[in-house]
Parts: C-alpha cells; structure tokens; sequence
C-alpha cells in the first residue's frame, strides 16, 4: 500500500488530532483496556452494518441474529467470513445506505492474487490511516514536516506526461516520489541527485522496490546517502532485502503490514518487535497448524473497526501469520500484542531488457473492464506471458488497450504474449494464494 495522502482525504485536523492523541496513549495501556476500545468500537460496526448495511441485515437476519448478540470478540465466531468473491459480488449491497453521510470515496485494489477488487473507504478510515502511519513513522523519530521520499510506480503511471520522469517533488507534502519501474544502471545517478537535493530523512515503499533501488546505487558506487530510517510494506520483507536498504542507508528498516481494505495492521518497533495494532481492527486467525518444523500458523481473518460507509466483518484474506507458541512483551515496553512474522506476499523481481526491474505488474490493468484476474510469467528472457481471465466485459478492443498499457510499461525490448485461461488454470504458491508474477529467469 501506498502513503496516497491527498489533502482533500485528509482535511480534518480536529479528527486527526484527537485519534492522534488516543493513538499515543493507547500504545501504552494494558490490555483490558485495549480489549474494551476495541470491543467499544466493534459494537458501533455491529449497530451500523445491522441497520444500515443490505449485506449484513439479510446475514443477520437468516442466522437470528441481532447486534445485542454480538458484542464481544468471541462473537465474530457467529457471523460467517467475508471473502474477497463476497466483496465482488455483493458490492451494491455492501454499502451502506447511509453512506453518503460518512463522505465515501471508492478505491480498487488488486491485492496480491492479480483479481481486482472494488470497495469504499471513507472519511473515518482516512483519518484513522494517517494516524496509522504518523505513530509508526514517529517510532523512528519523523514529525509532520519532515521531508520524506517514497518509492512507487502509480502516481507516475497516472498520466502520459508524468510515465517517463524519474522522480518528482510536492513540496507541501515535503514528499519527494522516485519511479520504481525507471530505476536502472544507466539513470541511478539522477535518483541518487534527488535525494542528494531533497535530503529526505526517511524513505518508504514496497520492500522489493526499496531493494531494487538500494542495490543498484550500491552498485554504481552511490551509497553514501545516510536516512534516519526506511518503512517498508505491501509484501513480505525477505532478510536479504533488509540487510541491502540498511547497509545501502545506513539505518533501520520498520516493516508494516496492512491492506487497503483498512481492517487490520501490524507494525515493526526499532526493538524488532512486530505489533498488532489492536486500535486500527481486529486481527483473528483461523486454519490454524503447525507445520513439521513447530512453527503455528494461521490464515488472516480481521474485522474494520472504523469504515462505516462499507464496514468488513469477519474478513479472510489470503495472507498467513506466523504466532509465539507462548504470549510475549516486547522490551519496547508497548502493550500491543506481538506476531512473530508474516507469511504470503512476496514478490519476484522481472527486470527488463532495458535494465529495469519490475515487481508490481498491477498499474496496466488498472481500471481495464473485463479483466477478471491476471497472471504474469516471465518464462524466458525477453519474453513475457500474460495469462488473462476473461470476463463478460472484454472484447477486442479491450486486448488491444491491455497490450498498449502493458507495452508502455515494460518497455519494447519485451515480447509479450497473452493467453487466456481460466481461474483454476492460474498457478498458486504453497498457500494455495494466486501468484500474481511468476519469474523463471535468473536475475543478474
């Protein structure tokens, strides 16, 4: 997920201030009365979907259930789970009738399977998410104001003018942006120049495109770039990817998990400790086992404590957490719960004939009807296979619209070939989740 933070979203400093202030204490409060917040807030979830939300009246209602039913954790075991399939097909009657009154604003998202999905958020959750980000941010000492960089692809994908820049600065967010599906050998030096320009004390994105970034100015002799700390998320932060961002920046990497969907967040303390941020949603497990080695897994399932435009129940998504055999206090002294890792998202590099490494093919299928889930496979050098399953909405025209974005994208050295297939044809990792890039060559 990216740190997207328009000011239209984010306009409300009354609202933002006063979450920011729980948010500093709560850190820090044991956990009865952690458990009381968020059973508080689940109950206002449980009240609106109930008598607002289509969706969830009819489930209640054909399982004799009212809100006065569900008013502790333990409770959520009644209501079925929510799956993205639930999600997609169920949109209109996921949202509230009273909506409007919460200031929704739709946003989509193709998670990790490659299968869009569609949903709202809204103005609660926007400030709950830059509250989110500002407590984690300042564990590592950022204020508001200080100048930050973020690696990303889709603010410059937005439009034509902007594909080819390399990097662009907002100074009213103090936010310097770097291209992540420009960087190469060749233009390193002009990252390396903006950063040296700006001198953002911190830098964000995916862990893969903060890698990427932090190899090749190694490699080219340029990584004499000191930040105070690197915040990475949207995928699994592999050890060989920590180690390169910090020799690179000389500092911490704090990982942080969550979705756009904004039911649940984990975040990475300087101690190492990873946090369940039992304010921003309910994190509950099932599927739970251990595996041959003794290590207790569990599939996520989280409810938002916050969207009330679209509120998330019981929401099971693809990605796996990793558990302590036995509770544990982190030696930060915080009160939030410890995990002991995340499992299921990560993402092989492609790197084109031009010398650029791609991690996220995502942005060309933005917004392409009729796209119902994707697959890529990078099975040779040069050449790329695009497995596609077809919706009632795809025609010709839309073929030839995906062949032009993906093609402006990767670049002309690539052959691109596409295939189409059906879901069940679409090659899965060992969770049995849907691989969105699959690489078979060796990247050198």
């Amino acid at each position: 997920m990216s740190v997207d933070f328009r000011i239209r979203d984010f306009a409300y400093p009354i609202g933002i201030i006063r979450l920011r202030r729980f948010f500093q204490k709560s850190q820090w409060l044991p956990p009865d009365e952690l458990r009381a917040y968020q059973e508080g807030r689940l109950r206002r979830v449980i009240r609106q979907a109930y008598h607002h939300v289509p969706y969830y009246r009819r489930v209640f209602d054909q399982l004799r259930l009212k809100p006065r039913n569900v008013q502790r954790l333990e409770d959520l075991a009644k209501i079925p789970f929510l799956s993205r399939g639930d999600v997609r097909a169920n949109y209109e009657e996921l949202r509230a009738d009273n909506a409007k009154r919460f200031r929704p604003a739709e946003a989509l998202t193709t998670g990790t399977t490659g299968t869009p999905l569609k949903f709202l958020l809204d103005k609660q959750s926007n400030i709950l998410e830059f509250v989110y980000y500002w407590r984690h941010w300042s564990w590592a000492g950022y204020r508001v104001g200080d100048c930050f960089a973020e690696v990303r692809w889709d603010y410059f994908n937005r439009r034509p003018e902007t594909a080819e820049k390399l990097w662009h600065y907002q100074p009213h967010l103090r936010r310097l942006l770097l291209n992540s599906v420009r960087i190469s050998r060749e233009r390193i030096g002009e990252y390396a120049w903006a950063l040296r320009k700006f001198q953002p004390r911190f830098i964000h994105g995916r862990p893969s495109n903060l890698y990427c970034l932090a190899l090749v100015l190694r490699e080219q002799g340029l990584d004499d770039i000191p930040l105070k700390a690197a915040f990475a998320g949207g995928e699994v932060l592999m050890p060989e990817h920590r180690e390169m961002i910090e020799r690179t920046f000389g500092c911490k990497v704090l990982d942080h998990y969550a979705h756009m969907e904004r039911c649940m967040a984990v975040t990475q303390c300087p101690e190492g400790g990873y946090h369940i941020n039992l304010e921003y949603g309910i994190l509950q497990l099932t599927e739970e086992k251990t595996l041959d080695y003794g290590v207790t897994i569990g599939r996520v399932v989280c409810t938002s404590l916050h969207k009330m435009a679209m509120p998330f129940l019981r929401y099971k998504i693809e990605d796996f957490v990793e558990v302590y055999p036995e509770e544990r206090r982190c030696s930060c002294g915080r009160t939030l719960p410890l995990v002991k890792a995340i499992h299921g998202r990560v993402r092989p590099t492609i790197v084109t004939p031009d010398g650029r490494p791609i991690t996220t093919l995502a942005a060309p299928f933005r917004s392409v009807k009729g796209v119902r889930a994707f697959q890529c496979i990078h099975a040779e050098s040069g050449r790329m296979l695009i497995r596609v399953v077809r919706g009632k909405e795809y025609t010709q025209g839309t073929e030839e619209t995906l062949k032009l974005r993906l093609r402006k994208y990767i670049g002309e050295g690539m052959r691109i070939d596409l295939e189409y297939v059906s879901e069940e044809d679409l090659e899965r990792d060992e969770w049995g989740n849907v691989q969105m890039i699959i690489s078979h060559v060796q990247a050198s």
